[in-house]
């Protein structure tokens, strides 16, 4: 009786000191948590709360003025439009050429500005990859409209120059999806450039003199060395490119015309077409519900896939 009395109060005392070291803690990181409320309560209301109209993918909402439920209805017209198999296409190959091109880019432009010896240069040429990223993409579709007119455009100007025809990329099927994909990377490249040089310039120098007094030359510490120490940062920025690979929305929508609809339309314009245009919520939400679960599996994957040959995962 005595012995269950000792274990019982000592549980008793080890649950006391838990949370009084608890309350410590807290105590200590109190100003940070205050914090940290203002982005707990967007996140809420901004983007928690909103999934409550996620509802409105299984209700006839927008098509009759009293909404009713219609279970997986919607689903069964997305499933059997060919409107939608098109966006879905073009989704996967607009995003998968982005993935394919884009990602390798600022890692390659991270490792080649790294090895800039004038401070002042490094610093002109990050500004000059960066600035885009903070064009929204109006300015980016008027920048690459005059760019590539058939006109006036400079791209024009020299094929006309070399002897050729000159060619609408904006509005020609066969180069548009290339216009998407380059100005995408011409966008963002920077801003993933200087995720890759931050991390490079936490890695410890007696990293690079250790590999020097061993003999190694510029390529042998850039794989021994400086691309082993970006493997967590290519894993959650590879995680977070994948996250919102199928969510290019405002790219498309500023640029495309209708010529090349059949070649660009993509999940979330027909999604906006199709709710805000065509007034039809419901369908318009199955198809947003759609994608956000084949961008959850794909993040999964991604995850899985990062893990096996990367060693790193975020989830």
């Amino acid at each position: 009786m005595s012995t269950n009395t000792t274990v019982v109060a000592e549980k008793g005392m080890v649950k006391q000191k838990s949370r009084s070291e608890f309350a410590r803690k807290f105590h200590r990181q109190k100003p940070i948590l205050i914090l940290l409320i203002p982005g707990i309560l967007w996140y809420i209301i901004f983007k928690y709360t909103p999934m409550l109209g996620a509802l409105a993918a299984f209700t006839d909402y927008g098509t009759k003025a009293k909404i009713s439920f219609i279970g997986f209805e919607n689903f069964i017209q997305l499933f059997t439009s060919p409107g939608f198999w098109g966006a879905f296409r073009n989704t996967l190959i607009i995003s998968f050429c982005n993935l394919l091109f884009y990602f390798p880019l600022p890692i390659i432009l991270a490792l080649l500005m790294n090895e800039l010896i004038f401070v002042r240069l490094k610093r002109l040429v990050q500004f000059i990859v960066y600035i885009p990223h903070f064009f929204s993409w109006v300015v980016v579709g008027a920048i690459f409209a005059m760019l590539l007119s058939p006109s006036e455009g400079i791209v024009n100007q020299i094929i006309m120059s070399l002897g050729g025809d000159p060619i609408y990329f904006m509005a020609d099927q066969n180069w548009f999806r290339s216009v998407l994909v380059g100005s995408y990377m011409w966008r963002d490249v920077g801003y993933g450039t200087i995720i890759y040089i931050a991390t490079i310039s936490t890695i410890d120098v007696q990293l690079y003199d250790a590999a020097t007094v061993d003999g190694a030359g510029y390529w042998q510490k850039m794989l021994y060395v400086t691309l082993p120490s970006l493997k967590s940062t290519i894993a959650t920025v590879l995680l977070l490119t994948v996250a919102r690979v199928l969510l290019i929305f405002e790219q498309v929508l500023v640029m495309y015309v209708p010529s090349v609809y059949s070649v660009s339309e993509v999940l979330t314009t027909y999604s906006f077409t199709e709710g805000l245009l065509n007034g039809n919520i419901g369908y318009a939400t199955a198809v947003s519900l759609f994608t956000a679960v084949v961008s959850a599996i794909l993040v999964i994957g991604c995850n899985k896939i990062s893990k096996k040959f990367l060693g790193e995962g975020i989830i």
